[in-house]
C-alpha cells in the first residue's frame, strides 16, 4: 500500500530528479575547470566494484517516528566514462528496521499435532540508486563526490521455521516506497594493488513512506502477530566503510 503521494505524484518527482542531476553534473564538472583546478593526468581509468558495512542516522520527521539507526550493507559498481574523471553507475543498500522473534507452537492442519518452531517478523529497507560521480585524482588517495537518485522500498516480512520442517516459509505482510536522491563524498585509499579501503558519507532526502513501528511487535504463541505503522518523510545520512576493488 502506499502512503501520502499519489503514483502519479511520485513518478513526476522521480523525473524532476533525473533533470537536476542531468543538470548538477555537468555543471559541476565546469565548475572545477572555472577554477582553474589541475586535474593529475591520467592514462587508464578502471571501473570499481565496492562492498560493505552501513550505519543510518535518521533526520528530520523519520528520526522522530523511527528510533534506532538501521544497520545494514552496501554495494555499487562505478564505470568511468573514457579517460574523464567522470564515473556513473548504481548501487544497491539493506538496512534493517526491526528483527523480532518467538518460539511459537501451532496447530498442525493434517493431524492432530502441535508442530513447535520459531516466528521471526522484520522490517527492512531497500535502496536502488544511481550516480554519477566526479573522481580527480587517481593515486593511492582516491577522494570522490557524488550525486544519486533512486528509489526506496520498506517492507515487514514473516519468516516460520519450524523444527520438523528443513524448509522455512516466509510472507510478504506490507510494503511501501518512496524516491529518493542526495549527495555524498568518500575517500579510497590503496591497500594493495586494485585493493582499496573505502569509507563514504551520504546525505539522503526521502519522500513520505509507510514503516514498521519497531516497539509494537507482538508475537503470539500460536503464530500469530500484529504490528504497527509509522509513516513520515525519509531523511537521513549514513556512514559507510568498506572495501573496493578496482579492474
Amino acid at each position: 500500500m502506499a502512503h501520502g503521494l499519489s503514483y502519479t505524484s511520485k513518478m513526476k518527482v522521480m523525473r524532476s530528479l533525473v533533470i537536476l542531476f542531468c543538470i548538477l553534473l555537468p555543471w559541476s564538472v565546469l565548475a572545477q575547470q572555472g577554477n582553474q583546478v589541475v586535474l593529475e593526468p591520467v592514462n587508464r581509468r578502471n571501473f570499481t566494484l565496492s562492498g560493505g558495512f552501513q550505519l543510518a542516522v535518521p533526520q528530520g520527521e523519520f528520526s522522530e517516528s523511527y528510533e534506532g539507526n538501521p544497520f545494514g550493507i552496501f554495494a555499487a559498481l562505478s564505470i568511468p566514462i573514457r579517460n574523464l574523471p567522470i564515473e556513473v553507475g548504481g548501487g544497491f543498500v539493506w538496512n534493517s528496521l526491526s528483527s523480532q522473534s518467538q518460539s511459537v507452537n501451532i496447530q498442525n492442519a493434517l493431524v492432530p499435532t502441535r508442530d513447535r518452531g520459531d516466528l521471526f517478523v522484520r522490517g527492512n529497507a531497500y535502496t536502488y540508486q544511481l550516480h554519477g560521480r566526479l573522481r580527480p585524482f587517481d593515486g593511492r588517495f582516491r577522494p570522490y563526490g557524488e550525486l544519486f537518485a533512486g528509489m526506496r522500498t520498506f517492507s515487514v516480512t514473516s519468516e516460520l521455521q519450524l523444527d520438523n520442517v528443513n524448509q522455512a516459509s516466509g510472507d510478504l505482510a506490507e510494503r511501501d516506497f518512496t524516491f529518493i536522491a542526495g549527495w555524498a563524498v568518500g575517500l579510497k585509499y590503496q591497500l594493495v594493488q586494485g585493493i582499496f579501503l573505502e569509507v563514504r558519507y551520504d546525505n539522503q532526502t526521502g519522500g513520505d513512506v509507510t514503516y514498521i513501528d519497531p516497539e509494537t511487535v507482538v508475537i503470539g504463541n500460536d503464530g500469530s502477530f500484529t504490528y504497527d505503522t509509522q509513516s513520515s518523510k525519509t531523511k537521513q545520512w549514513a556512514m559507510s566503510l568498506g572495501v573496493a576493488f578496482s579492474f
